[in-house]
């Protein structure tokens, strides 16, 4: 089936965020303040605004990430014009085996061999097979609720609710969808949680706004200049706002959706006038090395990072510790092109697992 041109250039607009996406992941866990004080066990004494710009400075400058990445892995998922019947889930269904579930244990299971091998070998824990094990869905060794590669948690949720999708389809397919996503988003908005690891309303409410956009043909490209020129005005105010605000304000969530849809908006908006302006153009290797990206970081960061942190000698210097912050996310960058590279050429068998045949 042809494609229309506003779903070409939406799903060039879609795949060129992804890195900038995936980028802003991985500054978020550059997060030196945390990390050391996680390390150490106690807060370091630095200055507040060094403080703040390791806690707030990529909410501020990037779009919401991982609103946005389910958004596009709702979209890509029901774009798609064929008959949304038994089959079709089907074929989606093979095509994620390959895609996430695979990559996801893969990368899990690296991630636990090295916890076994910091904890067992070097040091003198005794965990069960079962605690490392649980670092497949949730890991007690952690005790975070998250994997032991702690940013696949969004894969984790994400493999749910894609096994949700055909309801999701049912829900929103018909002429009162847009009610049903007011409907979702009322329950994320109320704080309204499933008790069930892996299975998040965050994920539900944008995954199926993303699946909605493609049933319903809503095109990110032709949002009206008014709208994204208002919304680009409002992306850092209202993130200033809500970095301000405490973590138990009762309308937390609601200014959290608000912000997440100010700043989707205002990405989409400004992204796609590049590229109808030809200052932007599809970026196929940046596309392809996302994944790994975002898988490997996870693995190396804080190594990279309490490494650079020992080795500078200047744990008060605050300028030699926004330098280690600026580093690592192109030092991980580094390192992932040319691992990518090297799987491709030499092993490339690995790398369409790893990559979830992505390559």
């Amino acid at each position: 089936m042809k494609k229309e041109p506003y779903d070409i250039e939406q799903i060039n607009v879609m795949s060129w965020l992804r890195f900038p996406l995936i980028m802003g992941v991985v500054l978020a866990h550059c997060n030196l303040y945390a990390i050391v004080a996680n390390w150490e066990g106690s807060n370091p004494d630095w200055p507040a605004w060094l403080v703040y710009i390791f806690n707030y400075l990529y909410w501020i400058l990037l779009p919401a990430r991982v609103p946005t990445l389910f958004i596009i892995s709702g979209y890509f998922f029901f774009r798609s014009q064929k008959k949304r019947d038994t089959h079709f889930f089907v074929d989606k269904y093979k095509r994620r085996i390959h895609s996430l579930l695979m990559p996801y244990l893969v990368w899990n299971t690296i991630a636990i061999l090295v916890m076994y091998f910091r904890y067992e070998i070097m040091g003198d824990n005794d965990y069960s097979l079962t605690d490392y094990l649980s670092g497949f869905w949730s890991s007690v060794i952690n005790g975070n609720g998250l994997p032991a590669n702690n940013p696949l948690w969004f894969m984790r949720d994400l493999m749910v609710v894609t096994l949700m999708a055909p309801a999701i389809n049912y829900l929103i397919n018909g002429k009162y969808g847009l009610l049903a996503i007011i409907f979702i988003a009322a329950c994320y908005v109320t704080g309204i949680k499933i008790p069930v690891c892996g299975v998040s309303m965050e994920a539900i409410l944008f995954f199926s706004i993303g699946a909605y956009m493609a049933i319903h043909k809503v095109y990110i490209t032709s949002i009206p200049k008014y709208l994204g020129t208002i919304m680009l005005l409002l992306y850092i105010p209202v993130q200033l706002f809500m970095n301000g605000l405490s973590p138990d304000c009762r309308y937390l969530y609601l200014f959290d959706l608000l912000t997440s849809c100010i700043k989707i908006t205002a990405a989409f908006y400004l992204v796609s006038l590049l590229f109808k302006k030809k200052i932007l153009k599809p970026t196929p290797i940046l596309s392809k090395i996302s994944f790994f990206l975002y898988a490997l970081h996870g693995i190396i960061i804080s190594p990279i990072i309490i490494l650079l942190y020992n080795l500078s000698g200047c744990s008060n210097n605050p300028l030699a510790l926004l330098g280690i912050y600026m580093t690592t996310p192109i030092i991980i960058l580094v390192m992932t092109v040319v691992s990518y590279r090297f799987l491709i050429k030499y092993t490339p068998c690995i790398a369409k697992v790893v990559t979830g045949n992505r390559g």
